[in-house]
């Protein structure tokens, strides 16, 4: 597993480039997460100036798995500010997948109802029932090889494992995806030695939360690579 990037950092938040394997937080014992590695570098950097730990706020998560731009804030007020905006959905996530089969259309807008299932702990496809919530995204092809689609995804709600599920249920599972992959997508995966699902987060756009000035982050993602050879 790669080690934690810092993109950016200024008094207020910390942008992050999470890498895929590392729990966003709450990793199992003896595994470190992104919260934590984040506590710790700043009690470093604070040196001894406080016995209190550092404040270490994140308003959204990555699934484990799952790489790409985390923004982690250093006051309540910052976190308080960007989770009010992602309820407002007054950011704009975006992701790369590379899902197992050619999509046909060059653009589409996927609109689901999901439910999760506390037996199996993965998300479903349901119908549109009170404990049902609605998801949707848009999509866009950026390439079609070796059997597979590289899609450039907009995230407009953010369900848990949302885009994972639309896209199995869509029958274009996520290559590497252990949980709502087929035998074909996780072929693939072991193929080309990809340890993790083909799902990252590589651009967050918000307003700072405190000098309210527009930004916008962005990461490559390491599994294109291997899709390039």
């Amino acid at each position: 597993m790669k080690r934690l990037e810092y993109i950016f950092e200024d008094k207020d938040i910390i942008v992050c480039h999470k890498p895929a394997g590392m729990a966003t937080e709450g990793a199992r014992a003896g595994q470190m997460d992104l919260v934590s590695s984040v506590r710790n570098y700043l009690a470093r950097k604070d040196g001894s100036k406080s016995s209190k730990p550092p404040y270490v706020g994140t308003v959204y998560r990555l699934d484990q798995p799952v790489e790409g731009v985390v923004v982690v804030c250093k006051t309540k007020q910052a976190a308080s500010d960007l989770a009010r905006q992602i309820k407002e959905h007054k950011t704009d996530k975006y992701y790369y997948a590379v899902c197992y089969g050619a999509v046909p259309e060059e653009k589409g807008h996927l609109s689901d109802y999901l439910i999760r299932n506390l037996d199996t702990g993965l998300a479903e496809v349901t119908e549109n029932t009170a404990d049902a919530k609605k998801a949707e995204l848009d999509y866009e092809v950026l390439w079609r090889k070796k059997g597979c689609t590289l899609l450039r995804i907009k995230l407009l709600t953010g369900r848990f494992h949302q885009i994972r599920v639309q896209m199995a249920h869509m029958g274009f599972p996520i290559v590497g995806d252990q949980k709502y992959g087929n035998a074909e997508s996780m072929g693939v995966s072991k193929e080309l030695g990809l340890s993790n699902v083909c799902l990252c987060c590589y651009k967050f756009g918000f307003k700072h939360p405190v000098t309210k000035k527009k930004v916008s982050y962005e990461v490559e993602p390491e599994f294109l690579k291997s899709f390039d050879e």
